[in-house]
Order: C-alpha cells, then structure tokens, then sequence
C-alpha cells in the first residue's frame, strides 16, 4: 500500500504576498460596513435611501464583473486588483465633500462597487490559480480571511475615529489603506500559465448560461440576499431598539468567521463541499429567524453565529463552484460567483427597505430567512457535488 500523500503547501511566498495586498483593500471596503450608521445619523437617511445606494453599489459590481472575468482569463489578474484599489482610495478620499444624500454620494458608491469588482475578482482568481486542487475551499477560506479579519478591525477603528475625529478622518484611513494594497499588488506575480493563452475557450455569456452556472448562480443569489438583509437593516433595527453600540455584530462575525477558516479549513476540503454547504444553509435560515427576535446584549452573538455559518459555506460553495471550471475559465467563474452574490445582496436591500419601513425590521429578517431556505432547496436537488455520472469532481 503507497503512503498517502500530502497535498502541496499553501501558504507560498507569492500566496502570501496576495493576502497582505488584498488585506489593505479588505479594510478600506469593511470601513463602509458602518455606512449605514454615517447614512442615518449624520445624513439623516431612512432605510429606504439604505437600500438605494447598496442597491447602487451592487449594480456597478455585478454589471462589470463578467467583463472582468473575461479579460481575466485572456490578459491575466493583478492588473486589475491595483486598478481596483486605486479606483477605491480615490472615492474614500471624496467621500469627505459628502454633506447630503444626493448625486454624489450615489457615483461615490457606484464607483466602489467598480472598485470591487476590479479588485476582488482579479484577487480571488490569482487565488485559485495559485492554490493546490487538494486544497482549493482552504485558499479560497484564507484569501476570505482578509476581508473577514477587516471586518472586524475595520468598523471598530472607523467608529472610534469618526467619534474622535470625525467622518472625514475616518474615510481618509480607509484611502490611506487603498493605496498601500495598490502598492503591494506589485509584488504579487501572475501565475497564468502561458499555456492558457492558446486554448479555446467559452465566451462569458455562454458560460453564465450553462446549466451548472445558472445553478449555482442561483443558489448564490439566494444566499447573498439572506447576508445583504443582514448586513444592511441590523444596524437600523439595533438603534431603534436603543443599542448605540453596533460594531459588536461585525467583530463577533468576523472573529468567528476567522476561527473557523483557521481552525477548519482543511474540515471543508475533507469533509465535502456539498455537505458543509448545505449544511451552513440551514443555520443561515435559523439564525435571521433569531434576528427578529434581536434584544440588547444579544447583538455580538447574532454576529458570532453568521460568522461561523457564512465563514464556512463561502468557501465551501465557492470551491464546488470553482473545481469543474477549466483553466481558461476560473476568472469567468470567479467573476459570475461574485457578481450573482451581488445581485442577490444588492437587491434584497433595495426591495426590502421599503418592505421594513411598511412592516419593521423582523419582517425583513423573516424574509431572508425564506431566501436562504430556498437556496437551500435548489442545492439539495442540484447534481453538483455528488458522486456519479455528470456530477461535479467531489473534493
């Protein structure tokens, strides 16, 4: 009997070097978590105009990165994660002429999701391309780590310095952080092997329409509106309850989440992508039923438990969605993950922040709890993941 073999190392220096990058963009884009916060008491927005911008800033993500995800895989990646962070300190810097709800806080945004879309999609596919297949969902976790550790210090930096210092101050570090992962792409290399170039491969459109994309598309969509409700009406939905204090949500999550992509990032790869996605799916349902029944003090363990349920399933689901994808594919079907989790983020926001002003806030909870049990629902009869004839490469 042949010994097992262990799969390739991970953590290389030019891995390495993408997540330090990547890091000084995770935390000028967390910075904006607290926008919401900025919006109401400072705007004096409701969450109707909420829901309008995100719905912006997820529009201009999702209408760019299948165009991304195709220049990706002909002219390669790390162009496009310097592009992004430069795009990205350029609008935290204006955001201090920002003074009312109006036509330049809406291309502000607008441009941001841009810059997301440049940045993260360019990122995450250097990501793939450098990762062991042993080992794809662990990659996929780690380069996850740096927005989810920026989660956590990016909110509690911002509003300790917009309380200190004001606004301005605090969206000036997030610039400053910009363009020190702008600087630090440079050191990445892009591994696109040359022997990519030559082979065909399908178009963006085509491959989006495939019958294993739209699925996943789908199931992704579904879960991003179940997060995108989350993020964008607890902070509303604490002040109205009296709680003053809301960065404990985002640095329960985020220490939750990196404790188990540390912890448990080999556990996915191991286990099986399918069964940890699903699996996660249904806690998703089971904790925005929580959130309509959120109280003071019980904030940061709301935080904790999505940590945990979104810091396992996006790996896992993102691996699944990447394995079967060839090699002059993975920035198409990086790019598409991304941009379905947007339209389902981004537009769950817009459409239910006129339903939370009409009926609260845990009526918009118990609404994404019905996205997240659907996407539940087309995963566990999807064939992807399981063994079989058509089935997708298991881990």
């Amino acid at each position: 009997m042949s010994p097992r073999r262990e799969p390739a190392p991970l953590l290389t220096r030019g891995f390495a070097a993408l997540l330090v990058a990547q890091a000084g963009f995770g935390y000028a884009f967390s910075s904006f978590l607290l926008l919401p916060k900025f919006l109401v008491t400072e705007l004096g927005a409701g969450p109707a105009e909420i829901g309008r911008l995100e719905a912006v800033h997820g529009i201009a993500a999702v209408l760019l990165m299948p165009l991304v995800g195709g220049l990706a895989d002909r002219t390669g990646r790390r162009r496009f994660l310097t592009g992004g962070a430069l795009l990205m300190a350029a609008t935290c810097f204006a955001f201090a002429w920002v003074d009312r709800v109006g036509p330049l806080l809406y291309a502000l945004r607008a441009a941001q999701g841009a810059a997301f879309a440049l940045a993260f999609s360019g990122g995450a596919t250097l990501a793939v391309d450098q990762a062991p297949p042993q080992r794809l969902a662990q990659a996929i976790g780690w380069f996850g780590l740096t927005f989810l550790s920026m989660n956590a210090v990016a909110p509690a930096v911002v509003e300790e310095l917009s309380g200190a210092r004001g606004w301005a101050a605090a969206f000036a570090s997030a610039g400053a952080a910009s363009l020190a992962s702008a600087l630090l792409s440079r050191l990445v290399r892009d591994r696109r092997a040359a022997s990519d170039a030559g082979e065909a491969a399908p178009g963006v459109w085509r491959f989006a329409l495939q019958p294993r994309q739209l699925r996943t598309s789908a199931v992704i969509a579904l879960a991003g509106a179940a997060l995108g409700v989350v993020f964008r009406f607890y902070q509303p939905f604490a002040l109205e309850l009296g709680i003053e204090q809301v960065r404990g949500f985002f640095v329960a999550y985020a220490a939750a989440a990196v404790t188990v992509r540390i912890g448990f990032g080999e556990f996915v790869d191991r286990v099986g992508r399918r069964r940890v996605s699903l699996a996660c799916l249904a806690l998703y349902v089971l904790v925005l039923l929580g959130l309509t029944r959120l109280r003071p003090g019980t904030l940061a363990l709301f935080g904790a438990a999505m940590g945990v349920t979104h810091g396992l399933f996006y790996p896992a689901f993102n691996a699944l969605a990447a394995e079967a994808a060839g090699p002059r594919e993975k920035g198409k079907a990086m790019s598409l993950f991304q941009a379905a989790w947007q339209v389902g983020f981004s537009l769950a926001q817009a459409g239910l922040g006129a339903f939370a002003e009409r009926r609260g806030y845990p009526a918009v909870f118990a609404a994404g709890a019905l996205c997240a049990l659907a996407a539940l629902a087309v995963l566990a009869l999807s064939p992807e993941g399981r063994p079989g004839p058509g089935a997708g490469s298991g881990p």
